[in-house]
């Protein structure tokens, strides 16, 4: 029998998060990192948070009857760009599998017309490294994940995204330094009670919505974004990722007492703006 792939099921959540778990115990492990997904029960509840997300599209393979592996492609109006991620391979999988996965998730990409494909990929796993490259992600930018507590500065200029005026703004802000905006995060992130925004001299110098892992943020300045994670009302998940080569706030954070967990790599396929202005990008993208 040959390897199949289908939609991701119900009854399929266990199998496809012990998976998952498994393997990024796995790489992790052999690297000395903290694993992604510290546990089988974290594990399976992404999974089951993905298939309930109706801008989220999800695959498995399996080979007579058992799953070996899966992947999603998640979606983000009214930004342009589809993201990729988890794809994850029982770690003693015959080859090949990863790479059948991502070509549906490609083909699907394709189908709903997106030409901007993004992923974060871990560095440490060259077999995964190796696999985006041949299907075309370029590597745009190494990341840490910092790790820590807020610092609660009390800054003023400092406070809560409120209105769509205040969201408007924000997303003027992200297309300056993006192309795009990133509306629907934010929207949620203020529903949330996590997004807040920085004005200085009654102008918008930027905004997180939230920070965290599954978070993004935009300023104007290294000040405004160090001053959007100090005054973060709550660090989201895990930590937060970084841009490796931004020095002046990886340096202020390690000396405020945050530590770096683990390495990543920003990668896409099509277009893709190098910021020009300071930013934080998400788990996504």
């Amino acid at each position: 029998m040959s390897l199949t792939l289908r939609p991701i099921e119900r009854n399929d959540v266990e199998s496809c998060g012990k998976i998952g778990y498994e393997a990024h115990k796995t790489i992790s492990s052999a690297h000395g990192y903290p694993s992604e997904q510290p546990s089988e029960e974290f594990a399976i509840g992404l999974i089951r948070t993905l298939l309930g997300n109706p801008n989220s599209w999800g695959v498995l393979a399996e080979l007579k009857g058992k799953v070996l592996g899966s992947i999603f492609l998640h979606r983000f109006p009214p930004s342009p760009v589809a993201v990729i991620g988890p794809l994850t391979v029982h770690p003693y999988a015959e080859g090949g599998i990863g790479r059948k996965l991502m070509d549906a998730a490609l083909t699907q990409a394709r189908k709903q017309n997106h030409d901007q494909i993004r992923l974060v990929q871990s560095p440490s796993h060259i077999r995964s490294f190796v696999l985006y490259t041949k299907c075309g992600f370029v590597l745009r930018e190494p990341l840490f994940l910092l790790q820590g507590q807020p610092l609660n500065t009390g800054t003023a200029g400092i406070r809560l995204v409120r209105d769509d005026s205040d969201i408007s703004a924000c997303n003027e802000l992200c297309k300056l330094a993006h192309g795009f905006s990133r509306e629907m995060e934010l929207r949620n992130a203020k529903d949330q009670g996590v997004a807040i925004m920085i004005e200085r001299d009654g102008a918008l110098t930027g905004y997180a919505a939230g920070i965290g892992i599954l978070c993004h943020a935009v300023a104007k300045s290294n000040e405004d974004l160090k001053t959007l994670i100090a005054n973060a009302p709550t660090i989201l998940g895990p930590g937060f990722f970084v841009p490796s080569r931004n020095y002046e706030t990886i340096k202020w954070l390690l000396d405020n007492g945050f530590q770096i967990g683990w390495p990543a790599n920003l990668m896409t396929i099509g277009h893709y703006q190098e910021p020009l202005t300071p930013f934080l990008p998400s788990l996504a993208y």
